[in-house]
């Protein structure tokens, strides 16, 4: 078995096409979504690890990523570590996944005995991370795991538990659509979704979902001002860069709802990505002091998508991480999302305990809102890791 290890703009010896069957369903694992971010101003190297027989069949691969210098706040592992009270392992090294979507994953070759694969492929990532200047003082790691992966990596590795980071919201649309939807509520929750959509049609607020390529400059004033909003740094032209960026390297993949007054004018949006039967929220933005206090966030970003579901062919409905009370309480599964350290001498080894508490207390956390208790999925896989 071997490595191929793609420069930070290609997919070594594998074409886009071969990657995408691969990586299926995986949005943030296809070969558009791993080009977009090789080519990120200030962007680490990203590129792909694949094990092989020596047949040359794929077995398993997986998107890494070279982390040099600090990545964006949500992918520092070591500063994430230290807020959960574990050990701090080095800043930068190989990380499995992207630098960007906060999800990743182990992807098959077809018909191959996925532990066997996993074995193979973590073999090689380990090599890829020990040819790296240094390599004693880097981490290896994988951020925002599916659970499935981070089994994987358990099963076929002597190294730390995974560590839980963040769940990330899922609707599955049911064949119903819409109405099946709401009647999968309980009767409060259904009175109170059904007045959020009347409010917001009342208001004479209008969506229309564009290429993002033709509307870029509009929600780029969106997207300033929401960065504002929350205290974070950014300009309109920094956001307009960033989103003829996205619209050049993902194309006709990238669509925008984009909300108006009743007298044109844009005051909201939602980014999104149809891959497969899943639509994927990329990113939202309003002008606040222009809204009318109609729940315009969940009409443009999730209600109107599910109510949409059906004519684009869509089953599932991806929201990504945060805001698990909210999403929760518009019935989306919330699935968890691990770290798992696979460096030779992690710091984390001998902290197993520490670990399991953690993820025992966050399960507790969740199951013990109202708000989130019944929406918690991969329980019992959950518990494994407790």
């Amino acid at each position: 078995m071997r490595v191929a290890d793609a420069s930070p703009l290609d997919l070594g010896e594998l074409s886009p096409n071969t990657w995408d069957a691969l990586a299926a369903d995986r949005f943030y694992s296809s070969s558009s979504w791993l080009r977009l971010c090789a080519t990120t101003p200030g962007a680490t190297s990203t590129g792909v690890v694949v094990a092989k027989e020596d047949d040359a069949r794929v077995l398993a691969a997986a998107p890494v990523t070279v982390v040099e210098g600090l990545p964006s706040a949500f992918y520092r592992w070591n500063e994430l570590m230290a807020g959960h009270g574990l050990p701090q392992p080095p800043a930068t090294g190989l990380m499995i996944g992207a630098d960007q979507g906060y999800r990743s994953d182990f992807l098959y070759g077809p018909g191959v005995e996925r532990a066997r694969a996993a074995e193979a492929l973590t073999a090689e990532l380990t090599a890829r991370h020990q040819a790296l200047p240094g390599a004693d003082q880097r981490a290896l790691v994988g951020m925002y795991l599916s659970t499935d992966t981070a089994r994987a990596i358990s099963d076929s590795t002597d190294c730390p538990p995974p560590v839980f980071l963040e769940t990330e919201g899922w609707w599955e649309i049911p064949e119903g659509g819409w109405e099946e939807y709401l009647e999968n509520h309980s009767y409060k929750r259904r009175v109170s979704i059904r007045a959020e959509v009347r409010r917001f049609a009342e208001a004479g607020y209008t969506v229309e979902h564009l290429p993002l390529a033709e509307c870029c400059e509009t929600i780029a004033r969106l997207a300033a001002v929401t960065q504002s909003k929350y205290g974070h740094s950014g300009s309109e032209e920094k956001e307009l860069a960033a989103f003829q960026r996205h619209a050049a390297v993902m194309g006709d993949n990238a669509k925008v709802a984009v909300c108006r007054l009743p007298t044109g004018e844009a005051v909201g949006f939602c980014l999104y990505y149809v891959w497969g039967d899943t639509l994927y929220l990329r990113a939202a933005g309003f002008d606040y002091e222009r809204l009318v206090g109609a729940a315009e966030y969940f009409n443009v970003v999730i209600y109107g998508q599910i109510m949409r579901a059906p004519e684009l062919g869509v089953r599932n409905l991806h929201a990504g991480i945060k805001a698990p009370e909210a999403k929760a309480l518009r019935g989306a599964a919330l699935r968890p999302l691990w770290f798992v350290d696979l460096s030779p001498q992690s710091v984390l080894h001998g902290h197993t305990a520490e670990i399991r508490a953690h993820n025992a207390a966050a399960l507790d956390r969740l199951t013990a809102d109202r708000r989130t208790a019944s929406r918690v999925s991969d329980h019992e896989s959950w518990l494994g890791f407790c």
